[in-house]
């Protein structure tokens, strides 16, 4: 049996701090998969691939931003701060059949002059 294709985005989450639900997502898609491998390498214990299992996520804390502040302030249209918020990093995907495009291939008229 084929397996249906799948499409993944990697998002932030922020997460409101000692609240359950999230605050916002950010599509960081765009950054290289192997970029994540080494700025979580340290939280990558057992697993074969960054996220070989994917209802997991991984933590954005105070010591690994620092770490890694440059690139996260040039790649990540979001202004970081640990006092209100925590942040995590996680892989969902969606079946193609279920995609939902959510870009315009053609510039809207009012845009086009």
């Amino acid at each position: 049996m084929e397996r249906e294709k799948e499409y993944y985005q990697a998002l932030l989450e922020v997460v409101l701090k000692n609240d359950k639900y999230p605050f916002g997502f950010i599509n960081v898609s765009h950054i290289d998969y192997a970029v994540w491998e080494k700025i979580f390498s340290e939280e990558i214990l057992n697993e074969r691939f960054l996220f070989d299992n994917i209802s997991g996520a991984y933590s954005i804390n105070k010591p690994l931003y620092k770490k890694h502040r440059t690139f996260f302030d040039s790649e990540i249209p979001f202004r970081f701060n640990f006092k209100l918020f925590e942040y995590s990093v996680s892989l969902v995907s969606v079946k193609e059949k279920d995609y939902k495009k959510d870009y315009y291939e053609v510039l809207p008229g009012l845009f086009d002059k």
